[in-house]
């Protein structure tokens, strides 16, 4: 349930076509439709629900929002409204090369650009993307640094490049980044390895142990970094969790219940991971904020977000960092029980 004037962020995806083709991308079996892209007056009036519903920030994602070519009309259309609310774009960054551009976003009114990084080098760019944008995000991460705008250069990390994503951090930090953030990579697919197989194969606790193996040689880098929300805190162990002590986010929208997520054809999501999981849609079900509190009240609405932030176990309401884990990301366990992983964890600290 949401209650009045505590939605702080609005995500909306402008489009679904991208650019690139990164192999871990969590929305990629949405597929890569070019016109599948929001409607510029649906595109306003979900703007005008945001206005209604005091919401802080706004975030345009994708697919690749740049290639959304009226954005920097909306932005420029969120500055004429009574109410202030700060600007976000998600980008891979390869379009940002271009430095007119930039400027053009910035004179526009976006308030903070995350730059999400792809591998320290051509060919490591061209195995997780099919593309080779390696020089473009980093022309696009010198522009941004000289101008008036605050950005982070995120990156999400797998198997393929823990061991190496520090030396995309120092390139990236060479060419002007400031803010680094990771996250652990989040599986959308319906794997058909599930339970011991899927962990095996997948081994959270060896991306975990593998990053926090980095962490001196990040340090020595930057100390402006932090860990998106993703795995369970069960995952770590207690030293580890010792060292990441004030860089691990917040929990995500679905336990806190503080945001909104809307698709190109206005539909409600409950995040942008469930991209087929539609929980209303605006102008049908809801065309105000009032409205959307009432559906947020309704059984369906209830049901379906109840299902999601069931916890994977009992025990997690008795955990003590239940506050800051919430059971980790709800679309994690899709391909494993919190029973497999805790034998998992128990294995793999035995050996």
């Amino acid at each position: 349930m949401f209650t009045e004037g505590i939605i702080k962020q609005c995500s909306i995806v402008l489009t679904r076509g991208c650019n690139l083709r990164c192999k871990f991308c969590y929305v990629k079996n949405a597929g890569y439709v070019e016109n599948d892209k929001i409607k510029y007056d649906d595109l306003k009036r979900i703007v005008e629900f945001c206005c209604e519903a005091k919401v802080k920030y706004i975030f345009f994602t994708g697919g690749e929002p740049l290639t959304y070519s009226r954005l920097p009309e909306i932005l420029q259309y969120i500055k004429t409204r009574n109410h202030p609310m700060t600007t976000a774009i998600a980008t891979n960054g390869v379009l940002l090369k271009d430095s007119k551009l930039c400027k053009t976003l910035i004179d526009s009114g976006v308030g903070y650009i995350d730059v999400s990084m792809k591998g320290k080098d051509q060919r490591e760019w061209y195995e997780m993307t099919g593309y080779d944008g390696y020089e473009a995000q980093h022309q696009a991460i010198r522009n941004l640094a000289l101008l008036p705008i605050d950005f982070t250069c995120s990156m999400v990390i797998t198997l393929e490049n823990v061991q190496s994503f520090c030396d995309s951090v120092q390139i990236a930090h060479n060419n002007g980044a400031k803010q680094f953030s990771f996250t652990f990579i989040i599986d959308n697919d319906d794997a058909k390895e599930k339970d011991l197989a899927y962990l095996q194969k997948h081994d959270p606790m060896k991306l975990v142990s593998d990053f926090i193996s980095q962490i001196d040689k990040l340090n020595a880098i930057t100390d402006d970094w932090w860990v998106e929300y993703s795995f369970p805190l069960c995952v770590y162990t207690a030293e580890q969790l010792e060292l990441l002590k004030g860089r691990l986010a917040t929990p995500c929208q679905i336990h806190l219940k503080n945001a909104v997520t809307f698709n190109t054809k206005m539909e409600l999501l409950p995040c942008d991971m469930y991209i087929y999981q539609q929980v209303g849609k605006f102008g049908v079900d809801f065309s105000s904020y009032q409205e959307f509190l009432l559906l947020t009240e309704s059984a369906g609405y209830s049901k379906t977000m109840d299902a999601i932030r069931k916890l994977p176990s009992d025990e997690c309401s008795v955990c003590k960092h239940f506050d800051v884990c919430y059971g980790g990301c709800p679309v994690l366990w899709k391909n494993y029980s919190f029973s497999a992983l805790k034998e998992f964890k128990a294995k793999r600290l035995s050996n």
